[in-house]
């Protein structure tokens, strides 16, 4: 469920309103419904996860208020490449992609806070900033809304309407104006293969006609520049990856004691992905008044917590043939460690 963020914090759980393909209806806040079906679905996705024979949490786990915290910080670690090297493909390629843009609505998927999307709204003309809707789609409501008071500042010119929700649930976009969809971060390669198809396919189901899909992607390259991003010296991606027993903990009242658990990050050749888990260091009882009996963990037993899938580029053709999306052109760094690609339908 998607929801607009108005002038306050609208949070998820007191709103209900699905977004049509009218800004009429999008903006039309009629509904409240109840905390606990939303909480249901959530528990429900954490306890699947929990009883599958491969342990896993969803990554969308990782962005509750804290964990998107430690995630900006570690964008700004010195090992993490893939924030930098994006920014400064977006910075020197901004002019082309989106110095004309007018009349449109601006959508950025997985937003975050706002350092991307300003490099993109700096390249646009002024005088055109007035003719623009930007609407960030994020998980955390206090993300959306440090990003709403930021850009309000800088760009006063410029209307903003978050989102908070889960963007994999997307089934439509503001549809007054046409669509320049902003998917950074290399976000969809936390999917498995056949999830990040049909996930891209289902934008494209909702793009129109001259829509366009600009898509940031984590290439292949020296397995040691990847690992070092994912096991930096000040343990912050240690912290944000274990900071997702806290959302069970929140969720589904497990008693999961922090220390217990190791960060285990490394590259899957095989795979071309970057693999995260929680290594259990001791034998474990993990009880929960949503569990019938008690999880079970044996010393070296593993939680799956996130994949980061890095591409070569005829991965990138088959992406883009599978989710039956044009490739209008790509943008890269002079070390082809990322890519921006700019999609049409």
């Amino acid at each position: 469920m998607l929801v607009p963020i108005q002038s306050d914090i609208v949070m998820l759980e007191n709103i209900t309103q699905t977004i049509t393909s009218t800004s009429a209806s999008f903006r039309a806040i009629t509904k409240r419904i109840n905390k606990e079906t939303i909480n249901d679905s959530l528990r429900w996705e954490l306890i699947h996860g929990l009883l599958a024979p491969q342990k896993y949490i969803s990554s969308k786990f990782f962005y509750d208020d804290y964990g998107s915290r430690l995630f900006e910080w570690i964008t700004q670690l010195p090992e993490y490449y893939p924030t930098r090297t994006e920014k400064s493909i977006i910075q020197n390629n901004a002019n082309e992609l989106f110095a004309q843009l007018s009349h449109i609505n601006l959508i950025e998927l997985g937003s975050g806070d706002c350092s991307k999307i300003s490099l993109v709204l700096k390249a646009i003309t002024p005088s055109k900033l007035s003719n623009i809707t930007y609407y960030p789609i994020d998980f955390s409501p206090a993300s959306i809304e440090q990003s709403k008071s930021e850009l309000k500042r800088e760009f006063p010119e410029l209307e903003v309407k978050g989102i908070a929700g889960d963007f994999t649930q997307l089934k439509s976009l503001p549809n007054e104006q046409p669509r320049i969809i902003c998917f950074f971060g290399s976000t969809i390669g936390n999917f498995e293969t056949q999830e990040a198809e049909k996930l891209l396919n289902g934008i494209q189901e909702i793009m129109n006609p001259g829509d366009q899909l600009i898509l940031g992607l984590d290439m292949v390259k020296d397995i040691s520049v990847i690992e070092a991003a994912y096991n930096d010296s000040q343990r912050i991606t240690e912290a944000f990856n274990k900071n997702i027993l806290r959302a069970c903990n929140k969720l589904i009242d497990t008693d999961f004691f922090i220390p217990d658990f190791d960060h285990l990050a490394f590259f899957n050749k095989e795979l071309n992905r970057i693999e995260m888990h929680l290594v259990a260091n001791t034998d474990i009882e993990i009880s929960s008044p949503w569990l019938k009996q008690n999880l079970s963990f044996k010393q070296g037993d593993r939680i799956h917590t996130e994949n980061s899938q890095k591409y070569t580029k005829d991965m990138i053709q088959h992406l883009a043939n599978k989710s039956h999306l044009h490739i209008n052109k790509m943008y890269t760094d002079e070390n082809s460690w990322f890519s921006i690609i700019q999609l049409m339908k």
